[in-house]
C-alpha cells in the first residue's frame, strides 16, 4: 500500500509527551498585548487614523521603543506590507512618526523595518494577493507563498498588513467561505512563529469590522478605532481605541482609551493618550480596590483627577453595579462619605 505523503508528514504527540515538552518563552513584541505567533485585527472607518497607528507600531517594534503605554523590549525585524499609500507619502509619514516613539533606536529601525509597497512596484509587477493560496498557473507563485517567502527572507517577527481591502481580492467579504484563505494564511504565520497585525475597514455602521464574523476566529486581539462624538475628519487623528477581544490579563494598558496625534506650537508631534469615558471609571474603581487610599481626595490626587470627577465616576460605578457602596467604603478604610474630604 502506498503511504499517503500528506498524512505521514503530519506530526502528532501524546499527552505525556506534550506535558513533558519544554517550550521556550514566548517573545513579547508589543507589551503587554502582542506576543510571537499571535495576531491582531485592527479595524476603523476610513480616515480615522488606523494606518498612522500601525505605522507607529511598526517603528516601535523595529526600533525597540514605546508608545501609548505599550513597549517593545528590543528592536525586532518587521515587514510592513502596504497596499495603498504612495511610497513618497509613506516615507514622509514614517519620518514624522519616528519622533512619536519614545527611546526609539533609529539605526536599528532603519535596518529592521522592511517595506513592501504596492505603489513602489513597476506597473507590470504582479503584487501578491493575500487571498490567493493557489498559483493561477505554473509560471507564478501564489500570493500567500510570495508573502511567506518575503517574511522568511527578512527574518520578520512581525508582519503588518495594511489593509485587507487593498491586499486581498475577495468577491464577497460577507461570505464566510471567502474568509477561509485569509484564515489559512494567518495560521501559516502562526506556525512560522510570526506575529501579525491585519488592518481592516469598519462596516457601514462604524461599530464593527466589515465582512463575515468568521474573520475574527483566529485573532487573539481585536481593536476598533471610532471617532469620538463631536470630532470630525478635519480634526486629524483622534479616536477612541476599543478593545473588542483580548485573551490576555487586562491591565491599564489594555483598556479603552482616547488617542490623539498632536503637533505643538514648536512643531513637535506626539501621541497623547487618556482613558476613554468608560475606562476612566475602571481606573478609579481599581485605585479604590487597591485599598491604598483612605479618602476620595487621595484617590483623586493619585490619579491626577479633580475631586468632583472621582465623585461622579463613583456614582457611575455604583449605579452600573460595577462596585457597591459598601465595597467602596471598606476599601477606603471604612471612611463614610460624610466624613470624607469632600
Amino acid at each position: 500500500m502506498k503511504t499517503n505523503q500528506q498524512a505521514s508528514s503530519l506530526r502528532t504527540t501524546t499527552l505525556a509527551d506534550l506535558l513533558a515538552r519544554q517550550f521556550p518563552p514566548r517573545a513579547v513584541l508589543i507589551a503587554p498585548w502582542l506576543r510571537s505567533a499571535e495576531s491582531c485585527l485592527l479595524w476603523a472607518p476610513t480616515g480615522v487614523g488606523k494606518s498612522l497607528l500601525v505605522n507607529t507600531l511598526a517603528l516601535a517594534v523595529a526600533g525597540g521603543g514605546s508608545v501609548a503605554g505599550w513597549k517593545a523590549d528590543k528592536p525586532r525585524k518587521v515587514t510592513l506590507i502596504d497596499g495603498e499609500m504612495h511610497i513618497e507619502d509613506l516615507r514622509e509619514r514614517l519620518a514624522m512618526l519616528a519622533a512619536t516613539v519614545d527611546r526609539i533606536d533609529m539605526e536599528a529601525a532603519g535596518r529592521n523595518l522592511v517595506i513592501l509597497s504596492r505603489q513602489d512596484q513597476s506597473p507590470y509587477a504582479r503584487f501578491p494577493d493575500l487571498a490567493e493560496s493557489t498559483a493561477p498557473n505554473p509560471a507564478t507563485q501564489a500570493g500567500q507563498d510570495v508573502i511567506i517567502e518575503k517574511v522568511r527572507e527578512s527574518g520578520a517577527e512581525l508582519v503588518i498588513l495594511d489593509n485587507f481591502s487593498t491586499l486581498a481580492e475577495v468577491a464577497d467579504e460577507n461570505e464566510a467561505a471567502a474568509m477561509s484563505p485569509i484564515l489559512s494564511f494567518l495560521m501559516r504565520l502562526k506556525q512560522a512563529n510570526v506575529a501579525c497585525i491585519l488592518v481592516h475597514h469598519a462596516g457601514k455602521a462604524g461599530n464593527d469590522y466589515r465582512g463575515s464574523s468568521k474573520l475574527a476566529t483566529t485573532f487573539e486581539v481585536i481593536m476598533g478605532l471610532v471617532r469620538p462624538d463631536g470630532q470630525s475628519a478635519t480634526d486629524g487623528a483622534v479616536f477612541e481605541l476599543l478593545w473588542k477581544k483580548y485573551r490576555g490579563r487586562p491591565t491599564a494598558a489594555t483598556r479603552d482609551a482616547e488617542m490623539r496625534l498632536e503637533t505643538d506650537s514648536e512643531g513637535a508631534t506626539a501621541w497623547t493618550t487618556k482613558p476613554a469615558a468608560g475606562a476612566e471609571m475602571m481606573v478609579v474603581v481599581d485605585a479604590v480596590r487597591s485599598c491604598q487610599y483612605r479618602t476620595q481626595r487621595a484617590v483623586a490626587e493619585a490619579l491626577g483627577m479633580p475631586p468632583h470627577q472621582v465623585t461622579r465616576l463613583k456614582a457611575k460605578a455604583i449605579s452600573q453595579g460595577v462596585m457597591t457602596k459598601s465595597e467602596w467604603d471598606v476599601c477606603l478604610a471604612g471612611v463614610d462619605e460624610e466624613h470624607s474630604d469632600f
